[in-house]
């Protein structure tokens, strides 16, 4: 399973949404994923390749799940699975 958190440094709901999965992350060993700044080159190609227009988003194996903000953990949880 390939997870992606695209995210935005000037974003100001993008560190809540990193802070989730962080959390998550720790709540459940192995869990892995990564994150794309929608600020640098590549993670503008990489995003508009899966069409994200909104941060932060979730992408689970090339699938937008979550896009925007509020998520919760929850929602993350329910994305994942």
């Amino acid at each position: 399973m390939r997870i992606e958190l695209f995210f935005s440094p000037i974003c100001p709901y993008c560190p809540h949404a990193r802070e989730l999965l962080k959390q998550y992350q720790q709540d459940n060993p192995g869990f892995e994923y990564k994150e794309v700044d929608t600020f640098t080159e590549a993670g503008i190609e990489r995003g508009m390749s899966l069409q994200v227009m909104a941060v932060p988003c979730l992408v689970v194996d090339d699938n937008i799940k979550l896009s925007g903000w509020p998520f919760t953990a929850e929602d993350i949880s329910k994305a994942i699975q």
